[in-house]
């Protein structure tokens, strides 16, 4: 179960010590391993807000958490990070004792109700002689054990993907998930349509223009005329993940997954051949290999590539077909237009990316499988394909916005100053 037995001990030792000798930061930064996506196990979203930590001169800690069972090995741990192993085993322990004695959780909130008791539990045994004025997450990483720890504390959570209505961890039902509202969670976000469909969508009014802040997002911009050199090269990011592994649904999802994209290539492989194009598969992070089904496509045409930064293939592509991965608006901040497939229920564009986000190049679906030829014949002329090119490349900027470094050094300045004032 355990994968990383040195890590385990570096994070064992610094929590119990923690129960004698006090720690006291600024900013604590939350995430999971599997975000190290940069150089040198960087994290892309965290690391502006690091630096601006560091240009700040605020005291900051950086806790990793991981999963146990080793199926994230393949990402590096940020170099000054503090393993959140330890912590990790022991609520995994509690979890399976509270299993035991009452019913293991179905939903979010649920799931909230178990982490308070667990999070008492957890602060009494090893955060007594813990502070931090701010904590900043990914996916909500632990926030109601931080909220356990300090009433008054600023928990944060930064936007990692998409969010839409009907997101269970944004906005369902017209209300955001209890874990949320209930630990007064700030949320910073990308760009202002994201702000705006969280606060014109909650009925419950919890999302509003004090806690949701536009900081925007770092994300390495290219000029749009620079790619424009038809290499016939064509990023398929795949969306296969081990979430869920032990459940049905999950498991026929996938398993139907696999057999539409195979079926897609199988069915225009003459075509992709006799035109030259190279298709590079891309796995999801959260792509297991002993959990997922194997996609095995044995055409000249098609690779693999699961190690090259997804940034770095697509300087290398003309081309970008998904389901709804977020990965195509990181295609359409490099100007490369994507293909969506509607052709799997769960993993439809029509109602995110058309709806809510307008996707500019409407036509660019496949709904049925000799759609694929078609829509590449079509991106085979220039003009057009330039067209589509600037058209993506101007939407991206109504989604993902530059980061700005000094709205975000404000709030914190302001936020930790605040805190100091009625400390």
């Amino acid at each position: 179960m355990i994968n990383d037995f040195k890590s385990l001990l570096v994070s064992a030792c610094y929590f119990i010590k923690l129960i004698f000798i006090p720690k006291k930061y600024d900013v604590v930064f939350v995430s999971s391993v599997f975000f190290n996506r940069g150089e040198a196990g960087q994290n892309l979203l965290l690391n502006p807000m690091i630096e601006c930590c560091k240009k700040n001169n605020l005291n900051f800690a950086i806790f990793e958490e991981t999963d146990l069972k080793g199926e994230y090995k393949h990402f590096i741990r940020h170099n000054k990070s503090i393993p959140f192993d330890f912590i990790s085993l022991v609520q995994i322990i509690f979890r399976k004792i509270y299993n035991f004695i009452y019913e293991e959780p179905s939903s979010i909130n649920e799931h909230y109700e178990r982490d308070i008791k667990i999070s008492n539990i957890l602060r009494v045994l090893f955060f007594k002689k813990f502070y931090s004025k701010v904590y900043i997450t990914l996916i909500w990483n632990n926030v109601t054990l931080w909220r356990s720890i300090d009433s008054n504390a600023c928990i944060i959570d930064y936007q990692h993907g998409i969010i839409f209505k009907g997101h269970a961890g944004y906005l369902k039902d017209g209300k955001p998930p209890k874990v949320k509202s209930a630990n007064k969670i700030t949320t910073l976000v990308y760009g202002d349509i994201f702000k705006n469909l969280l606060i014109d969508n909650d009925n419950s009014m919890f999302y509003n223009e004090k806690n949701v802040l536009n900081v925007g997002l770092d994300k390495p911009t290219k000029d749009v005329d620079r790619i424009l050199n038809h290499k016939k090269k064509i990023l398929f990011t795949l969306q296969i993940t081990a979430d869920d592994s032990g459940n049905n649904l999950r498991k026929e999802f996938n398993e139907q997954y696999v057999q539409i994209v195979k079926k897609l290539i199988e069915d225009n492989a003459q075509f992709l051949t006799l035109h030259n194009y190279e298709i590079i598969f891309r796995h999801h992070p959260r792509y297991s290999v002993t959990q997922c089904p194997e996609l095995k496509i044995e055409n000249d045409f098609v690779f693999f590539d699961n190690k090259t930064p997804i940034l770095d293939l697509l300087d290398d592509v003309d081309i970008h077909i998904t389901f709804n991965s977020t990965s195509s608006l990181d295609a359409a901040i490099k100007g490369i237009p994507t293909i969506y497939v509607d052709m799997h229920n769960p993993l439809s564009p029509d109602e995110i990316f058309l709806n809510q986000y307008k996707y500019p190049l409407k036509d660019l679906v496949i709904k049925d499988y000799e759609d694929l030829k078609k829509l590449l014949t079509e991106l085979k002329n220039k003009d057009t394909y330039v067209s589509y090119c600037k058209s993506v490349h101007d939407w991206s900027y109504e989604l993902y916005q530059d980061f700005d470094e000094s709205k975000f050094k404000n709030f914190l300045l302001e936020t930790i100053n605040f805190d100091n004032n009625n400390s």
